[in-house]
């Protein structure tokens, strides 16, 4: 059993109308320039950020530069669906009619929460929002500064291959998504959740640790009759600082686990086929994905970073 998180500043006594959870692991100063920007919001919601067993001196800064924080020692790393989970209750044991799930490496709009609050609250609805690279953060060399490149307006569930895609990454925004619309996908970067979603559907599925499971969640979602949309007029900059690094033995683990999950609750028999011969016939040789798939067939999920590491030294051996 998971340690019981400790709250470094209780305020269970405040009610509050909508709160932000941020989950921080070693990453303070991404969560100190995300909380600046938070804090010159209009409608500026309660702020909670869940450390993640960072075990640096996250929890110190933190403090240091607010000392007021609403801040949660997990003790350990429990993943992103725990970590935000943790924020999440406490946000509604507090009243939050909206929470705002937001990643920690992120500048935000002033008018995000204002507006995300009166789109949200009390509808049978989740969004999302526009969602750019921070200006500098932008992915390839010849967009680099430009500020106005988007790295989602919108998301899709690529069914062929039990994973979720941005729609509009790398395009230069010029106003073609700027349409409110239905959407299969709300990236966790940023979603604005209400109270009474939570109370439908429940919370971020644990088991997943780490990926897909805002796919998850958006999918459980629809399946519940809940609107899913991406609104343009919330407006988040993404500073692409992130604690694991694309096509690292994490990511791979962590997707391919996963994706089975996802095939497994909302695919058809076809599509579960085809992920089990991606798995035989082409992904076999590589030992991230296979431990993968062998942990999927034998229901070990959740945390598995301690085996991956393990496997780390053992290839590179």
């Amino acid at each position: 059993m998971s340690p019981k998180p400790r709250t470094k500043n209780k305020k269970l006594k405040t009610r509050i109308k909508h709160a932000v959870v941020l989950v921080n692991y070693k990453g303070w100063k991404d969560t100190i320039v995300c909380i600046n920007s938070i804090n010159q919001c209009k409608d500026k919601p309660h702020i909670i950020v869940v450390d993640n067993g960072s075990g640096d001196e996250s929890i110190s800064k933190l403090l240091e530069a607010f000392p007021d924080l609403d801040l949660i020692d997990a003790k350990e790393n429990l993943g992103f669906s725990v970590g935000n989970n943790i924020g999440i209750k406490k946000a509604l044991r507090m009243g939050a009619k909206v929470v705002h799930i937001l990643n920690n490496d992120t500048e935000v709009d002033p008018n995000l929460f204002y507006r995300a609050y009166r789109y949200t609250a009390g509808k049978n609805r989740i969004a999302g929002g526009k969602i750019y690279y921070a200006k500098g953060y932008e992915f390839h060399k010849k967009q680099k500064g430009r500020g106005d490149v988007l790295w989602y307006a919108g998301g899709y569930m690529d069914w062929g291959m039990a994973i979720a895609r941005h729609d509009g990454v790398d395009e230069i925004d010029q106003g073609q998504r700027d349409k409110i619309r239905d959407v299969e996908f709300i990236t966790g970067c940023y979603i604005s959740v209400p109270r009474q979603v939570f109370k439908k559907i429940g919370m971020l599925d644990e088991p997943f640790f780490l990926y897909l499971e805002d796919s998850d969640f958006c999918l459980k979602a629809a399946r519940a009759g809940i609107e899913v949309k991406y609104n343009p007029k919330l407006m988040v900059y993404h500073r692409n600082s992130s604690s694991t690094v694309a096509g690292s033995p994490l990511v791979d683990y962590y997707i391919t686990r996963n994706r089975f999950f996802i095939g497994r609750r909302y695919g058809t028999l076809r599509l579960r086929f085809a992920l089990f011969r991606e798995a035989i016939f082409r992904n076999w040789s590589n030992p991230f994905r296979r431990m993968a798939f062998m942990d999927y067939i034998t229901g070990r999920m959740g945390n598995k970073n301690e085996q991956i590491f393990t496997l780390v030294k053992k290839t590179q051996a």
